[in-house]
C-alpha cells in the first residue's frame, strides 16, 4: 500500500474511534433504561453482528428448536439453562459451549491420505456491562477454542485438499490449534446510527455478509466460510467503525493486522502492514426483519486493500466482493462474486475471480431448524499456469435433540487444479455438533 494511502486509512479509523469515545461519554449518561424514550425506530436497531459472529451463534443456539427425540430429556438441562438465563438477565453475561466434529473421505487421492477427521471445541460469550436495554450498549466479546485431529486421523479436514489436489481447503476451519483466545474485543453503540469495535477480532465474521458462513452448522468449504478472493486476516488486532445513514443502509470501515496469527496476541505480529476494507450494505426489506438480527435480504459490496507483507514475501493487492441474498419463505437463494487484482502467485490470495451461487432450504420434513444447503463455485486461479476449478458443496443438518445436530456433507471438485489426472474428486463427510 502507498504510505500516504495507509496514513489516510489509519487516521480515518483512529479518528472515528476517537470521536466515538468522546461521544460515548454522553451515551453512558443515558444508560439507565428508564431514561430512554421508545420510538418507532427501536424496531430496526442497528445490527453490528454478522452471521457467524459470537453474538449470532449464541442467539441461534438459544432459539427454540423442533427436534426428533428427547434424549437426554429437555428436563435434564433445565437447571443449566435457568442458570444461564439468570446470568443474562441480572448481569448481561451470555455464553455458550459447543463441540463440533467432522469426518471426511475422498474417493481419490494423489497423496498418502484419503480421509481426515477433526474437532472444534469452542467457548464463547458476551458481557453487556453498560447500557443494557438502551440504544447505546457497551459489549465485551470473548471466545476461546481448541482444534485438533480426531479418532487417530493423520491429518485434519483443513488439509485434505492437499491430498487430492484442490485449489483451496474443503474444510478450512477444522485445523490444528492449541487452546487459544480467538477473540477479545469491545463493541460500543454510540447511537442508532454509529458504533465501533476494537480488539482481537475474527475478520471473517465481521465482513463479507453471508448468512451461511458458520462452519459449525452450515457450509464447511473455504469459499463459503469466506469469499476466497478476499484475503481476510486471521484472528488478531483490528478495529472497525459502522455508520447507518438510513435504516436500510450500512457503511463499515475496518483496519486489521495483515500478519495476524491466532496463536499470537497483542502486538507480536503487528509491524504496520494493514488489511483495510470498506463495505456498503443495503437491506432489501422484502421480508419483515427480526429486531436485532441480520436481515433476511441484503445486497453487499466490499472493497479491500492489503499492504505488501515483506517478511512473508507476499505482494500487496486489492479487490472487490459482491453478494446478494434473499429469503423467500423456506428458501434462501444467494449469489456472490469476487475479484482480486493480485500479482500472480505472490499476491495475498490465490484466486483472481470467483463466482458462487446456491440455495438453503429450511424446515425439512416439518422441523424448522433442519436445513439443506447447496452451492456451486467457479474459481479462476491467480496463477496463469493453473486451470479453472468448479466445486459443488452441499450439506444436510438434522436437529436430533435440542443440543445435538447431525448430518452429512458432500463436496464434488471438478478438474482439481493440482491433480490434472482426475476429472472429478468427491469428498463425503459426516458432521455432528453438541451445543449448550
Amino acid at each position: 500500500m502507498d504510505s500516504e494511502y495507509q496514513r489516510v486509512i489509519t487516521r480515518l479509523v483512529l479518528g472515528l474511534l476517537a470521536t466515538g469515545c468522546l461521544l460515548s461519554m454522553n451515551a453512558f449518561a443515558q444508560d439507565d433504561p428508564s431514561t430512554v424514550a421508545q420510538t418507532a425506530d427501536d424496531e430496526v436497531p442497528m445490527v453490528m453482528n454478522n452471521p457467524g459472529s459470537i453474538v449470532e451463534r449464541l442467539e441461534e443456539d438459544e432459539e427454540p428448536k423442533d427436534h426428533l427425540v428427547e434424549f437426554p430429556s429437555d428436563a435434564t438441562f433445565k437447571s443449566w439453562y435457568d442458570f444461564k438465563d439468570n446470568l443474562d438477565k441480572k448481569h448481561g453475561l451470555n455464553f455458550g459451549i459447543s463441540y463440533t466434529a467432522l469426518y471426511q473421505k475422498a474417493d481419490d487421492s494423489s497423496g498418502p491420505e484419503d480421509d481426515a477427521a477433526g474437532y472444534d471445541l469452542d467457548f464463547s460469550g458476551t458481557w453487556t456491562f453498560a447500557g443494557r436495554g438502551t440504544d447505546t450498549p457497551t459489549m465485551l466479546g470473548f471466545g476461546a477454542f481448541k482444534r485438533d485431529t480426531l479418532g487417530g486421523a493423520n491429518i485434519p479436514p483443513q488439509r485434505l485438499f492437499t491430498q487430492y489436489g484442490g485449489l483451496y481447503s474443503n474444510a478450512a476451519p477444522y485445523g490444528e490449534n492449541d487452546a487459544v483466545i480467538g477473540e477479545f474485543w469491545i463493541q460500543k453503540k454510540l447511537s442508532k446510527e454509529f458504533g465501533f469495535r476494537v480488539g482481537k477480532i475474527f475478520p471473517i465474521t465481521a465482513y463479507d455478509f453471508f448468512p451461511f458462513k458458520n462452519f459449525r452448522t452450515d457450509f464447511v468449504d473455504f469459499n463459503h466460510v469466506t469469499n476466497n478472493t478476499i484475503p481476510l486476516p486471521g484472528n488478531g488486532l483490528g478495529a472497525f467503525v459502522q455508520y447507518r445513514p438510513l435504516p436500510s443502509t450500512m457503511l463499515r470501515l475496518g483496519a486489521h493486522d495483515a500478519n495476524a496469527d491466532v496463536e499470537k496476541s497483542g502486538f507480536d505480529t503487528y509491524d504496520g502492514e494493514l488489511f483495510t476494507i470498506f463495505e456498503i450494505g443495503f437491506d432489501t426489506n422484502l421480508m419483515p426483519r427480526t429486531p436485532g438480527r441480520p436481515p433476511h435480504g441484503h445486497i453487499h459490496v466490499s472493497f479491500w486493500h492489503q499492504d505488501e507483507r515483506e517478511d512473508a514475501g507476499i505482494k500487496d493487492g486489492r479487490g472487490v466482493g459482491l453478494s446478494a441474498v434473499q429469503r423467500f419463505g423456506r428458501f434462501t437463494p444467494f449469489a456472490r462474486y469476487g475479484y482480486a487484482d493480485v500479482d500472480d502467485t505472490r499476491g495475498p490470495t490465490s484466486i483472481e475471480h470467483m463466482a458462487n451461487a446456491g440455495v438453503a432450504i429450511d424446515d425439512i420434513f416439518g422441523q424448522s431448524k433442519d436445513r439443506i444447503g447447496i452451492g456451486y463455485t467457479w474459481s479462476e486461479p491467480a496463477d496463469p499456469m493453473l486451470d479453472n476449478q468448479q466445486v459443488i458443496d452441499a450439506y444436510y443438518r438434522v436437529q436430533l435433540t435440542r443440543e445435538i445436530q447431525i448430518g452429512p456433507t458432500l463436496e464434488v471438485t471438478f478438474d482439481p487444479v493440482r491433480n490434472p489426472s482426475e476429472d472429478r474428486v468427491t469428498v463425503w463427510g459426516l458432521r455432528s455438533r453438541v451445543a449448550f
